[in-house]
Order: structure tokens, then sequence, then C-alpha cells
């Protein structure tokens, strides 16, 4: 029998057998969920194929394939996945071997607004199909996009829109219940430039915090410029002011709220001041440590500040004088909002942070914790930033207690995880506030960027 001939009965058998494929180009037949495997299950081999032409020698690469067993047959839902890890964007072309009633599944990210090509080439008789899902449910019946790469080593591409940015989880399976070895590529073609993590990130305020009042955003501008780059943004509106167990509880929801709406399996949070404890109140003490794949603090108290130690009679030394001063800075007099206040403060004393809160909530080894502060001085003596008028009392307050600070936290306060230095900012410039305008020193901008930037490089 010719080659022509057994090729048709191949054909013929896919398109009537109930087993792994049905026709090509089809979905099979809709199984349930794909349960994720561990990774390194098996691994894809960066062997940098060469192409080759259609050729019936091929089939000596499949083992049994030139045999197939019509007996053998197994659906969707028997399919069992292998998790072959991350795939890199314009990386090297790969090489992997399905075995019978397997489908692999491959990690990558891409920004919304680009176009990747995937390139299979099937190194045997038989089709393998290709799928481009969502991470949260890497599911044969819910794709972006499927396409099947006929056999006889004739190379499929195959372009896909990102629909978002992120990550994006690729299944591959072959039609029959067959090994055969497959070759893969991924590569952009347009809108290369645009920037993603793999993870969504998650802006969290410190006080006063809002996502926008009028023209006043927190993070003043930031949202717009990493969205404008392609990163996948969500700002969260917690209490303006108030414990770290309320604002923790609040936090919760709304990060299943940005899991649910970007299809992401974890996110990635940068938080400013307070934010920070709140974030690390929701991975420790309520259990989003398998939610949060990286948190990055900005001058947090991660041991307190004597601010808040003055201000609640911890340390002696003018007490009414600091609470005012802090009800004031916060606006919590005006809002009526004192007691709630009060409790924030409460809950950024040495004692608290030290004794309670920080045996507490231990890190989390699923989590990288990343750390930055801000510094400032006196009028710009022995630093590149003034201090603000409005927190220069405090800046006083904490020089005399804990040295160098950025008005609100002590630099010695700041540290936690991997900490990566300061920059000259006081505690209003850290956020681009007021309005965007910072020290001459400082590019509000420029830094979450980089912090965007560090966050996909290193893999969150």
């Amino acid at each position: 029998m010719s080659l022509m001939y057994v090729r048709r009965w191949v054909v013929l058998l896919g398109l009537l057998s109930s087993g792994c494929g049905g026709s090509s180009g089809g979905v099979g037949d809709g199984g349930p969920d794909v349960m994720e495997a561990d990774p390194g299950d098996a691994d894809l081999e960066a062997d940098a194929p060469e192409p080759h032409d259609a050729d019936p020698d091929d089939a000596a690469d499949v083992g049994d394939a030139t045999q197939p067993d019509v007996g053998h047959t197994c659906g969707v839902a028997d399919l069992e996945p292998l998790d072959l890890g991350w795939i890199d964007v314009d990386g090297v072309p790969a090489s992997a071997m399905l075995e019978p009633c397997t489908m692999h599944q491959m990690s990558l990210a891409a920004a919304v607004g680009t176009v990747i090509e995937i390139e299979v080439t099937p190194r045997g008789l038989f089709p393998i199909v290709a799928a481009v899902t969502y991470p949260d449910a890497p599911r044969w019946d819910a794709t972006i996009d499927l396409f099947t790469a006929e056999g006889f080593g004739a190379p499929s591409i195959h372009s896909v829109e990102v629909p978002r940015s992120g990550e994006l989880r690729l299944l591959i399976r072959t039609t029959p219940a067959v090994s055969q070895r497959y070759d893969l590529a991924v590569r952009c073609v347009s809108g290369c430039d645009r920037e993603t993590t793999r993870y969504p990130i998650v802006l969290v305020h410190g006080w006063t915090g809002f996502e926008e009042i009028g023209p006043l955003e927190y993070f003043y501008g930031v949202p717009d410029v990493l969205r404008e780059r392609g990163f996948p943004v969500h700002v969260v509106v917690l209490d303006p002011y108030n414990s770290i167990e309320v604002r923790s509880e609040q936090l919760a929801p709304q990060i299943d709220a940005v899991l649910e709406e970007a299809r992401a399996t974890r996110v990635d949070i940068i938080a400013h001041s307070q934010g920070g404890l709140d974030s690390r109140r929701l991975i420790s003490t309520l259990g989003y440590g398998d939610r949060v794949s990286a948190l990055v603090t900005v001058a947090t108290p991660h041991h307190g500040t004597p601010l808040c130690d003055v201000a609640m009679g911890v340390l002696p030394g003018g007490a009414d004088e600091a609470l005012y001063f802090l009800l004031e800075l916060i606006g919590a007099t005006v809002m009526g909002r004192e007691s709630d206040a009060e409790a924030s403060f409460r809950s950024l004393t040495t004692q608290y942070i030290e004794d309670e809160f920080n045996p507490a909530n231990p890190d989390d080894d699923r989590v990288s914790y990343v750390s930055w502060t801000g510094r400032t001085c006196l009028y710009g003596i022995g630093c590149d930033d003034v201090c603000d008028v409005e927190i220069r009392w405090s800046y006083d307050l904490i020089f005399l207690l804990a040295g160098e600070n950025d008005g609100i936290v002590p630099v010695s306060s700041a540290p936690w995880g991997d900490y990566r230095g300061e920059v000259p900012a006081d505690h209003f410039d850290e956020v681009g506030q007021l309005f965007g305008v910072t020290g001459p020193s400082f590019d509000h901008l420029q830094f979450y960027l980089e912090r965007a930037r560090d966050l996909a490089a290193e893999g969150h």
C-alpha cells in the first residue's frame, strides 16, 4: 500500500475515532478541566532543530507511530497533563516528545497589543493540535485560539493576537494515541516593544489612600504610565486609615477580583507605606501566599515608626502634639475619622510591630519580598532631597529618635526581604505627591516603571 493511502487511512481514522482528537482543528470531546501537573515532569529540549521537508523516513522518529494500534484510544478528558515550564517568546526553538494519552502545557507571557506566531512542526506522520488558553483554566473547550499542525514534518505557523497582558498557557497534544516528537518556536511579529509582567500588578496605598479623587491619584500618574507600556495594572482602594487587620481584610476580596478579571493565578503587589504591612498580613495570616508571586514595599515601616510611638504615648515627649500633627497631616479631623486613624497609628508603633505583628506574620517561601525606601534631608544637606515643609516637624522628631528617615518612616525600619536601597525622596515624593511634583533628583514615574521591569525580568 502506498504512503498516500496510509496517510488517508490515518486521517479517516482520526475523523471517526472518539479518541484523542477528532477532526483537525476540533476541540475533542470537551472533557473537564485539566489538572495542572507539577513543574519538572518533563523538559523541553532547546536543541534548535533545523526545519526539514516532509519525508516518509521521518516515521523512524516516532517509534510505533507507523503502526498505530487501532484499539488504543483516549479522549481529551483522559489526557495526562505534563507541565514543561516556561517558554520564552523569541527564545531558542525547542523539541519535545509526546507520549500516548498525554498533553504538554507551557507558559509564556506577552503584552496586549502584540501579535505572536506559534510554529509547530510534527516530526512524524500524525497531526498535532495546539491551543492557547488562560492559565486559570487551561482547557480544550475554552481556548483563546486553536489550530492543527499536519504531519510529515510540515511546519504550521499560526498568528495569535494577545487579548490581555500577562501569562498565557500553551497546550499541545497529538490526534491519535501514539508517541510523536514535535518542534516548537514562539516569536513576536507585531507590537514587540510592548512590555508585561507574568502576573498582574496591584498597587496598594498607604495612609489617606484612594485610587482617584478628582484629578489627584495616590500613585500619581503611575497606572497610566505602566499601562501605556503594556503592563497589567490594578489599583485597590482600602480605608484611608485603619488598622492593618481591617485594611488587609478589605484587600483580600479585591485581590480575588483582580485574579478573576485578569484570568490569572497570582498577582504582584507594589505597596507604599502601611500598604506593605496590609499585604504581608494578606499573604501570611489570610493565606494568600499561593496567590501572590512578589511583594515590593516602598517606605513600609516593617519595624514600626517612632512617630506613632510618640503619638500613642509609647515613647515620652509631646504625645498630644504628635497625635494632632498626624491627624491634621492625613486629614482625619476634617473627615471625622479620628478613631480609625488612631487604630492605624497603634498598628504602626514599634512595640506592636515587633512584638505582635512580625511574629504573627512570617514570610511565605512561595513569595518574593523586595523593599525600598526614601530618604530626605533638612535643606537637602547630606542627601539629594529637601524635606517637604508639611512633614518637617515629623522629620526632626524621627531624626532625633531613629536617625535618617523620609519624614514618616525611618530608613532603618524599611528593609524587609531583599532590601535594594534608598531613593532621594520624602514620603510624599515616593508616590509623586503632590500632583506629580517631586525633587529634581527623583522621577517617581521612572522608579515604578523600573520596579515593573524588575518583576518581569525576575519571572513574576
